[in-house]
């Protein structure tokens, strides 16, 4: 049987929602900031939000030439 390659492009969009407790008198501005100044890897860390992380993922086939397979 005759075989030929395609290309797909992946895309995947994730999402979770860390809390933490901030001073009562920031601005939303300022406790965004402190948050990710005291707590950063454990903002960008999706483990750490396990329990609200959640993702979306796609693909679509992307044009392949048959000299890029040789």
């Amino acid at each position: 049987m005759e075989m030929r390659k395609v290309k797909l492009k992946v895309t995947r969009h994730e999402w979770w929602f860390p809390e933490y407790e901030v001073p009562a008198h920031m601005t939303d501005d300022e406790a965004l900031e402190h948050v990710q100044t005291e707590r950063p890897e454990e903002v960008y860390d999706e483990y750490h939000s396990k329990d609200s992380y959640d993702q979306e993922c796609w693909s679509e086939l992307e044009e392949f030439s048959s000299e890029e397979a040789a």
